[in-house]
């Protein structure tokens, strides 16, 4: 199997990789576009910019699978320049779809979309199901959900075959301190550093948190036997708050917490968001394994020796 990665570099890409190199699972082909980042090995590098259209003809040329995860900006700054928003991320992906119906190879393309940011606020309290409406409240989740659609016309017109996946709040390794997305690795990296924990919006807010693995055991469970189209919510079924995670952080940490919180910041993030995981049992006969406080501390363990927890400590102190 010719497997072919579009956003290799990234939170998820990069943990997709290793799993998909540990198993062996096929021969890959990174599309990458920064030559001065060196691209995880071994694997096939193909270097270039999604809006080429040589380019992405080059990366599609003879795959099987393609993983879609590139996307830029996080739903607290879409919005600054919509414009240039969808520019940035549908242009992308379109010139990669018409060099596959080009190509005529009609591979399986699972796309990463977003299950906090496509649907929107939940009227109730009932996690989301797949085949509810979509009312996104940021550019973010507007490209997504467009994004989606764009998918949806290839597959139905034959050019490719295409799995959706709505992924709740993904966690499971430490992330740059300046991230705009992704609680938990953004707060374990700054705790870890000796610096405070920036929150931003509601610290009542609900996420769906699900672990990486989980997320890269549905994403090769989705092209054994790939349907034609399919929108899979990848996510536990189970909410917690900002303020809950944070709890849970500071219990598996073995030095203070300092938290800031800045409600501002995240003003138009929406409030409750948890997914019905039901058509993934279901169909691919998958679940998230990874409690979310069992994941945490795992992140916590190279910091638990006592050389580590002294080094800590005296960081905070000067913090």
């Amino acid at each position: 199997m010719r497997i072919g990665i579009v956003g290799a570099g990234g939170f998820i890409g990069s943990y997709l990789v290793e799993r998909l190199q540990a198993r062996a699972q096929g021969d890959l082909r990174l599309f990458w576009r920064n030559p001065e980042v060196s691209p995880p090995q071994p694997a096939e590098v193909i270097y270039g910019d999604l809006t080429s259209y040589p380019d992405c003809q080059r990366f599609a040329r003879d795959l099987d699978v393609i993983y879609y995860l590139a996307h830029q900006h996080s739903p607290v700054d879409s919005d600054l320049d919509q414009a240039s928003d969808a520019a940035l991320n549908l242009i992308p992906l379109l010139t990669l779809l018409k060099a596959i119906e080009n190509l005529r190879t009609r591979p399986t393309l699972v796309y990463f979309s977003s299950g906090g940011a496509v649907y929107g606020t939940a009227a109730k309290r009932v996690p989301f199901r797949e085949d509810q409406p979509c009312r996104p409240t940021c550019s973010y989740g507007v490209q997504k959900l467009a994004a989606e659609h764009y998918l949806r016309i290839a597959s139905c017109q034959g050019h490719l075959s295409s799995v959706i996946l709505r992924v709740g709040n993904a966690f499971g390794t430490l992330l740059p301190e300046h991230r705009m997305q992704g609680l938990i690795g953004v707060a374990v990296n700054n705790i870890v550093h000796g610096r405070p924990v920036r929150i931003f919006g509601d610290p009542e807010n609900v996420r769906d948190y699900v672990h990486l693995s989980d997320v890269c055991d549905l994403a090769l469970r989705v092209i054994e036997d790939p349907p034609r189209f399919s929108v899979v919510n990848a996510g536990t079924g189970q909410g917690f708050s900002v303020r809950e995670v944070l709890r849970m952080v500071e219990a598996c940490s073995p030095a203070p917490v300092e938290i800031q919180y800045d409600a501002e910041a995240g003003r138009k993030l929406t409030a409750w968001v948890v997914l019905d995981s039901g058509k993934a049992r279901c169909e691919f006969q998958w679940e998230a394994r990874v409690k979310l406080r069992d994941g945490i501390a795992a992140m916590m363990q190279p910091w638990q020796t006592p050389a580590a927890r002294d080094s800590m400590t005296t960081a905070c102190g000067q913090a």
